[in-house]
Parts: C-alpha cells; structure tokens; sequence
C-alpha cells in the first residue's frame, strides 16, 4: 500500500506538474490560473485524492480548498523569481526555467523555492526600500547596476535580482548588470529578453549596436551612479520629518486570531508593538505605490475571488501600504475596551501579511467604547466590517482623548449650552421678534422636554424642528431626528428590541438560510448613546404626534428617566451591561400634539408633569401674525411693495377662525392655521385657491362638524366668505408659477 503523503509533498507536486505545463504549454504567453489547474489535474490525476488523504492525516485543520493553497504557496516561487504571476496568467521566468532542470524531485524544488523564499523574508524591509528607490529614478531614460542598488541597501544582490524578476515591480528592468546587460547574468528566457529590449528601446536606453540576438545591453552613457539616483529614497530622517506636516490620519484596525477568534490588540498586537494587515496571499512590495497597481496584485493574487471582494481588499491594502503615514493615529477594539496607538515607522513584510510598528498609548488605560468615542466614531466602529477603515474627521478628538493633544488644542468636554433665539431664527419662522422662542430656549434649560401644542395648521412640526436645528447648530445633520408616534409604536421601535434577520447567506429564506435575533437599537437609544459621548454638543429628538402613542409603553423605564436625568435605570433587554443607563442632559425632547385629534386620549398627569408646554394657536402670537409676516416676505421676494400684499389670505383665514369660535364659544381646541395659506396650492394662479378650499379646507371643516348639523359648505365656503367680505377677484390677476414659491412650514 503506497505510504500516506503529507501536505508538503503534495504541494510540491502540483507546484512542480504547474511548472512543468507552463514549461511545455505555455512558453512564452503564460496561462490563466484556472486553465492550469485543469491541466495540472490532467497531468497528475493522483493530486486530489492525494490531497484529500493528506487532509485526513494532518493533525491541524485545514479548511483552505486544494487549488487556493497551492495558489497561496506558489509566493515561494514568484519571490525566489521562479515564476511571473500577473494580469492573471501565471508565466515561467528563466530562472524558473532553470530550477525545473537543477531539482527534477518535486519536494527538492519545492524546497528551494521554500529555502530562498526566506532568504528574502529575512532582507524584506532592506528589498522593499531598494524596489521603492527604483520606482524614484529620475526620468529622462537612466539605468543602474543591480549590484549597486543591491550594495546600497545591504541587500544580497541574489535575493533583490531575483525577486525583482518574479514581481516586476515599475522599473524593475532599470536595473542591470554592471555593465548594462539586461537580466544582470541570470538566466532569460527568449521572450524575455525580447520584453526587455523594447522596454529598454522605449526609455531611450537599448545600446542596439552592443546587443544581439542573445544579449541585451543598454547604453553605457546613460548608467547613473546609485548615490545620485537614489538620494531622494535614501534620506528617510528628512522624510519622516516631512510627514510629521501633513494632517494626521486616524485609522480604524480590526484584526482576529484566525483559530481562537481572540482580538490581536489582547495578544501580538499589544506584545510586540504592532499593527498587521492580512491579506491571505502574499502582499506586494513597498514599490505598488498607487490604488491601481494594488488592484492588478490583487487580480493576480485572487482571481478565483469575486469582483467586489477583490476591489474591496485592494482598497484596504492601499491604505495600510500606501496612504498610512508614520504619525498617524490607531484605534483597535477588545470589546468595549478601546486602544489607541501612534503609527511609529514604514510598513514591513512578511509572510501574507504586512506590520507597521505602533506606539500604544493606553494599554493600561483602555477608553470605553459606549463612554468616550467622539461624534459619531463609535457608529463608525461598530458598523463597519472593514479590517481597515478611515475615520481621519475624529483624529484630534481621538488625540486628544489618549493626552497627545493635537495643535488646534482639546476637545471641549462639555456640558452643552443652549443658544439663545437669535433674530434670523424668527425670520425663518415668520414671527416678529425673538421673544416667543427665547421663552422656549428657557423652558428647554429648565427642563429638556417640551411640547409645542394646538390646531391643525398652525406650523408645529415645521417649529419644532426649525429650533431644533438652531438648537444643535453646525451638527444638525447628524444631531437632530425626528419620530412620529402612532398606535402601533412600540418601546421596540423607539429604544430597542429584539429583531429577526436573515442568516445562512440566503436572502429569500431559502433552504439554506436561517433566523437569527439581534438588539436592534432605536431613534432614541442612537441618539442618547451619541449624547454621552459628546456631551459638549445638542442633541434634539423630535417626536412628532406625540399624544398619537401609548406613551407608557413607548416610553418603559424611560418614564422615570424624563424628569431625573442624572440617574440610572437597568434597561429592559440588560443592553447596558449592568452599568445603568440614564438620558444625557445634552439630549432634549420637542414633542408636537394636535390638540383637534379626537382619536387619542390627552397625556396622563404624571406624563405631564415631565414636559413643559408651548401653546402656538391662530388667535394669539406668534401665529396670528405669521401669515401677513410671510405674505410681505413672498411679496418682496417677487419685486413688490410689502406693504401692498394681497391680505385677502388673512381676512379669509380670521372670518373661518371667528365662525369656529361663534359655533364653539368655550372650546379653543380647533381653528384653521396659517399653513394652509402658506403652501404652492394656494398661490398657483387661477383657480388655486379654490382647489385648496375644496380638497383641505372644507372635509376638514366637515370633519369638525360631524354630526352636528352644520351646512358647511352654506357656511363656509370660498363664494360666500368672499361675497361676506368684499373680495374681489380680479381680471387682470396672472398666474403665479408654483415652483417660485418660497419654502414654507405648510409641507410639514
């Protein structure tokens, strides 16, 4: 019975029956990976039941497919300059050419390879910097000896030649033999020798009296001295000093053990001083200096890998080799235990990964992940599912966290002021001063709830958030949100609660698929959560509607917390770790209540108790005045006297107000708003107006005198309140475009 072959040895024969092909089939143009393992399969069909036997007796597990470990293992052979992989064909270079004939074994070659693989691990820093210096040549058409190259990096001139061969960097084929002889005394195949002839021809440099059919040699004028060629690579002092000028970069780094799942930041990470990116293949060299030429690695590393992996590995893979900078600024997560490091030097190599050291600043100290993120970075953090990711907008507050302090000085640390009302605050809204808004800022710093309440139309949602946004200031985008409350919402939609999602790949529930439960947070929970974490800025939550809900069970254990900011309460789903959770005193509450709606019930009194009230109705200030304020304002817009507005509006809007009050002498709960007369319906030339009054005018009047034996339209109409009040229209009134309307607080 033949013996149980291992791993090594069957990689090694599909490495050497992979050379062999590309020696017979493949000479010159190469072959696409996936064609080659067909015929190495072919060739060798023992391979697959080989491997798998190999799995069965290995005592570690390997989950890799057979073709990807041998697509991984053949880095060993591209760095010992056997083999070319790239625009995804794999090609046999003459000194590949050469091994096949030197180590018939399959385990011998493979071996070699192995041996001479790291030989250049040992060197790869020194081999990353002289392949970087090439790429810095000055243009105009020069060359270089390899060996020079090689001696001014303390590099083993065998180890750079070679493993220039194998991965091509820009300006490999610059560098030569001393005396200009392309392939600088290794072996070539014809084909290569013909690349770098035109190569050479295209620089301007082929010597095409010296070079034959055999030898290719470039013009012995054009050689420059290393010293020259490479001083602005060889001066990294000067460099680094210059980076120090450059706005610092904060990088978010996530990395796990493979087998244990442990976060690297509680073992490597954290004992050697480092950082890592792994790639699952071998990364290039410090000479891929640009996005592209990290996506043509990519390709060729991963051509069995889908198109939107690959681009997403190319980009992370520029960031960590290319765009990260020594000085930048690390974060890395253990839990809810966050570290924060200073990028300390240049990239280094090694086997499919690459390592920056780090200067870890608070081991010992780790910041809260819930407590001390800044503005919004914790979102970013937890949300994001790159292995690298910038977040350079938070890099001073970061600093400033950790005690590196930035230039522009600390973050402030709270607690957060409320703005005054501000006159352009009121013009916004259409109100003549300040006064009527400041008393709202006043209540707000009293307490943080506040509800402004009265009849459909009069602009509370439009208020509400308008001062919310003056509130928050230059973060109203992300500080500012806005619910609405119905009776089907629930604590799980407004705080947390637990939700299905799909699991097992398959979207559509397939057979595959599966549920699973996650703690979906809501409005309020994001927005609190972003609150303790910034406690120098406003936070507003709006709540639309609020007497729409059940507001006991919408609310749950946050009913307490409304009026006692400062304490703590444990949270229904245990979310807050046994910590507590309170209300921030950043975060404040502007609620909007219809008082018309007859659907729901009015607010409990304890629930009262927790909010201040701002009434906006038709009869008194700020509203009663706003319609005229804006019907000035759309006057002027359009080159008129503001004086000379048309007030058949207001007259119209006071007439259905004093009816309302005749029919309902104690009840000021409904009148008709403003808003209705402040939207593009109501001023979009002939006929506007009465497709206003028809479609929302008159079936909300009708809904207010349900039952109660009013003729509406007799008392109410368009015609008769015109003919009641003398208005009349004009025939030389033109229609007005809609689209020149000005933004009003009727479409909220």
């Amino acid at each position: 019975m033949d013996a149980v072959p291992n791993i090594t040895t069957v990689v090694a024969r599909a490495l050497r029956t992979a050379a062999t092909v590309l020696q017979e089939d493949a000479l010159q143009d190469g072959m696409v990976y996936k064609e080659l393992w067909t015929r190495v399969l072919t060739k060798d069909p023992r391979l697959a039941v080989d491997w798998e036997r190999a799995l069965d007796e290995s005592p570690q597990e390997n989950n890799t497919p057979f073709k990807d470990y041998v697509n991984r293992s053949a880095s060993n052979l591209v760095r010992a300059g056997w083999l070319y992989r790239g625009g995804r064909r794999w090609q046999l270079t003459g000194i590949g050419l050469d091994a096949l004939d030197h180590w018939p074994d399959p385990v011998d070659f493979y071996l070699e390879a192995c041996r001479r693989y790291r030989a250049w691990e040992r060197q790869q820093q020194l081999v990353s910097v002289a392949v970087t210096a090439l790429e810095q040549l000055p243009d105009g058409g020069h060359w270089v000896a390899l060996k020079e190259v090689a001696e001014a990096f303390d590099v083993d001139p065998g180890v750079l030649g070679p493993v220039l061969r194998g991965t091509r960097p820009l300006g490999w084929y610059l560098a030569l033999g001393e005396d200009g002889q392309a392939g600088a005394g290794l072996p070539m195949w014809p084909h290569e020798r013909d690349q770098w002839r035109s190569l050479l021809d295209e620089e301007g440099l082929l010597d095409a009296g010296h070079s034959t059919l055999d030898t290719v040699r470039a013009l012995p004028d054009r050689r420059m001295p290393v010293w020259e060629a490479l001083a602005a690579a060889n001066q990294p002092p000067e460099e680094a000093e210059a980076d120090q000028e450059l706005p610092r970069q904060l990088w978010i780094i996530r990395g796990v053990n493979a087998v244990t799942g442990v976060p690297l930041i509680r073992g490597p990470w954290r004992d050697d001083s480092v950082v890592s990116f792994d790639t699952g293949f071998q990364p290039p060299t410090l000479a891929t200096r640009d996005l592209d030429s990290v996506r043509k690695a990519v390709d060729t590393a991963l051509p069995a890998t889908g198109p939107t992996r690959r681009e997403a590995v190319a980009r992370e893979l520029d960031a960590f080799l290319n765009r990260m900078r020594q000085g930048d600024i690390v974060l890395s997560t253990d839990g809810f235990d966050t570290y924060v490091g200073v990028v300390g030097g240049p990239v280094r190599h090694s086997a499919e990964r690459l390592e920056r050291p780090v200067d870890w600043r608070n081991l010992n100290k780790p910041l809260d992940f819930l407590k001390d993120l800044p503005s919004g970075l914790s979102g970013v953090v937890q949300d994001a599912d790159s292995q690298i990711l910038e977040a350079t907008d938070y890099a001073e507050t970061v600093l400033a966290l950790i005690g590196d302090m930035p230039r522009s000085g600390p973050v402030p640390a709270g607690p957060a002021e409320l703005p005054d009302a501000t006159p352009e605050l009121a013009a916004a809204l259409c109100m003549p001063d300040t006064t009527w808004l400041q008393d709202c800022v006043e209540l707000l710093r009293a307490a943080p709830q506040l509800i402004f309440h009265g009849p459909p139309g009069t602009g509370k949602t439009y208020t509400a958030l308008t001062l919310a946004r003056h509130l928050a200031g230059a973060s109203s985008a992300t500080n500012v949100r806005l619910v609405q409350f119905h009776p089907a919402y629930a604590y799980e939609d407004f705080f947390e609660g637990i939700r299905p999602r799909l699991s097992g790949g398959k979207q559509d529930g397939g057979a595959d698929g599966g549920l699973g439960y996650d703690l979906v947070r809501g409005p309020l929970r994001k927005l609190a959560d972003e609150a303790e974490r910034r406690p120098a800025e406003v936070f507003v939550l709006v709540i639309d509607e609020i007497n729409r809900g059940h507001l006991a069970k919408i609310f749950g254990e946050l009913y307490f917390l409304l009026e006692y900011r400062h304490e703590r309460v444990h949270l229904l789903y245990g979310s807050d770790d046994g910590r507590g959770f309170r209300l921030p005193p950043n975060l404040y509450i502007l609620g909007t209540m219809n008082t018309v709606d007859r659907s729901v019930a009015y607010m409990d009194a304890a629930m009262r108790r927790r909010f201040s009230f701002m009434e906006l109705h038709p009869d008194t200030p700020p509203v009663a005045g706003v319609l005229a304020s804006w019907l000035r304002g759309r006057t002027e817009e359009r080159g008129g006297d503001p004086d000379t507005y048309d007030d058949s509006y207001v007259r119209l809007l006071d007439e259905i107000n004093r009816l309302l009050a005749e029919s309902s002498p104690g009840d000021r709960s409904f009148r008709v708003g403003p808003s209705y007369f402040m939207q593009s319906l109501a001023h979009a030339g002939d006929g506007a107006l009465e497709r206003l009054w028809k479609t929302q005018i008159i079936p909300l009047l009708t809904e207010h005198h349900w039952g109660d034996g009013t003729d509406v339209e007799a008392v109410y109409g368009l015609a008769v309140l015109r003919e009641r009040l003398g208005i009349l229209l004009s025939s030389t009134d033109s229609p007005v475009d809609a689209a020149d309307d000005v933004a009003n607080p009727a479409n909220l």
